[in-house]
């Protein structure tokens, strides 16, 4: 038997201990925390690896051997954003454990996931499980910065040996939500590609006092102003169809044909405007039903007096499952027009698991006995996570983000995710410390 509130302390210490060590990114110094992991996993008698990339940017990685089942990984990253201090309520690298809530930079971006991982790897070996496959913990570096060229990339890169996951459960879903009356929960089984770019626009240089019909900042201004207010085009892919289905069958019917009609690309956008619904969460149904392309950046000029040859912006580009870099561009070209050249500076594919798995059934299972009446839905986030380091890798890996986390009235929590007074609910922590373990055992136990 587990003695749960034990584990409760425990997993609340190694949150604290990890929140502790400031590993933001940049500089990231997430060897720290390796460190700090690598100690911990020593003591139970298990051999962790430790790699760096360069000096301070280490990787810890550890293994419970099992059967010739497909490995799974439980995957963390240990760096997090930059805090503005004077905008916190109790210091953000402290750890400090108030009111039964851990506050500190990482709490819920994700050293928590960190320490439940780490706390369920642990039991597995305390508890002697008998494995149908390998699990591997790892805790990585430089995920927040976007290139991960010290975490899993480079992992992959350097040191492939070391990674043979197939499948692998990180962050990225989990968290609870309503439609009226109706809790769901969410599993993210895909994240929209990136593509990031810039938009040049060639002039003639001269004199600022003597104006002329060729000036590169008007002609960037002109292309650019074709995106305000529009709308690419929807590619609806089969996790955003499952999710809104499943919506769709726990709301009355009236409602339910309105989700529906959400998955009709060509009124899609009729439908969301009525949904019933808050204007954030409309905001964000919007940008996994297509492309997204936010301008973020504008440069050119270097004196008052003088007319730039040259004016670029850059442009943050997201692309849904099923688009690459070429269909993205061509329907930025219908806004933008052929002025302007664009040149693409980072590209990853959108990716998307299969949510009809003997490993999403067990999620769903699990929490269908913790949680009666609540169903978990596949997810595509609009954003990124590690997993957009290892598909283009390694495109046959199956990743599933899903940190279970249950919200109470009014407090949000995941609204403080980068932002001042991230915290999480010790209970809350428990609660996904005991579906992982739950499904982790379950999957890869031998019957």
């Amino acid at each position: 038997m587990i003695d749960w509130e034990a584990v409760r302390a425990e997993v609340t210490g190694y949150l604290q201990g990890l929140i502790r060590i400031d590993t933001t990114n940049p500089p990231g110094n997430e060897t720290l925390a390796a460190r700090y992991l690598e100690e911990i996993l020593q003591k139970e008698g298990l051999k962790p690896t430790l790699v760096e990339s360069e000096p301070g940017r280490g990787n810890v990685l550890a293994r419970l051997a099992g059967g010739g089942e497909k490995t799974l990984m439980l995957l963390g990253h240990t760096d997090v954003v930059a805090v503005e201090p004077e905008h916190w309520t109790h210091p953000p690298f402290s750890g400090a454990l108030i009111d039964d809530y851990v506050w500190g930079r990482g709490a819920l971006d994700m050293k928590n996931m960190v320490a439940a991982n780490l706390m369920v790897f642990l039991l597995l070996k305390r508890q002697e499980v008998s494995l149908d496959r390998d699990i591997v913990f790892a805790a990585t570096a430089d995920e927040e910065a976007g290139k991960g060229n010290h975490g899993p990339g480079w992992i992959l890169d350097h040191r492939p040996e070391l990674w043979d996951a197939p499948l692998i459960i990180t962050e990225g879903g989990g968290g609870d939500f309503s439609v009226g009356d109706q809790r769901f929960y969410t599993c993210q089984t895909g994240q929209k590609g990136l593509c990031r770019l810039r938009v040049i626009a060639s002039g003639t240089p001269g004199h600022g006092s003597m104006p002329h019909g060729n000036n590169a900042i008007l002609k960037l201004s002109k292309a650019l102003a074709g995106l305000e207010g529009a709308v690419l085009p929807a590619h609806i892919c089969g996790s955003v169809r499952k999710f809104v289905e499943g919506i769709a069958e726990q709301r009355p019917e009236a409602e339910a044909a309105t989700w529906r009609q959400v998955l009709d690309e060509a009124h899609c956008d009729e439908a969301l405007v009525v949904l019933p619904i808050d204007e954030e969460w409309r905001r964000e149904l919007g940008a996994v039903l297509r492309n997204t392309a936010s301008v973020t950046m504008l440069q050119s000029g270097s004196k008052i007096n003088v007319i730039p040859g040259e004016a670029t912006a850059w442009i943050d580009g997201r692309l849904a499952p099923g688009q690459t870099q070429e269909s993205f561009v061509a329907e930025l070209r219908a806004f933008i027009g052929e002025e302007v050249e664009i040149a693409i500076d980072q590209y990853t594919p959108p990716l998307e698991a299969d949510a009809d798995t003997e490993f999403f059934r067990v999620i769903q299972t699990v929490m269908g006995e913790r949680e009666p009446g609540v169903p978990v839905l596949p997810y595509l986030m609009p954003a990124g996570t590690d997993a957009k380091h290892i598909m283009p890798r390694r495109p046959e890996t199956q990743i599933y983000g899903f940190m279970p986390y249950r919200q109470k009235p009014g407090e949000e929590e995941m609204k403080l995710i980068h932002g001042h007074d991230e915290r999480t609910a010790v209970e809350e922590l428990l609660f996904a410390t005991k579906v992982l373990y739950e499904v982790i055992s379950r999957f890869a136990s031998v019957d």
